[in-house]
């Protein structure tokens, strides 16, 4: 999986669009498969293309927490 994020810098009160896109349709594919442990923030609902390779969600930083090291993962 491929993890884009549109913005990367992002400052208090900001949100960004996560992209994430599989090489094959996937199903069954849920918020509890993203790994945030060191993402400092939060990931809204999923939304799949009707693809079903190419999924979105708005990533909004924890509040009062600057870290250039933040990571988003898949579990696969």
């Amino acid at each position: 999986a491929t993890i884009t994020l549109a913005d990367t810098s992002l400052i208090a009160g900001e949100t960004t669009t996560v992209t994430i896109v599989f090489n094959e349709t996937v199903t069954g594919f849920t918020r509890e498969d993203i790994v945030l442990t060191d993402a400092n923030g939060t990931l809204g609902p999923l939304t799949a293309n009707a693809d079903g390779k190419t999924w979105t969600a708005t990533f909004t930083p924890t509040n009062n927490i600057e870290d250039s090291s933040n990571t988003i993962g898949v579990n696969l």
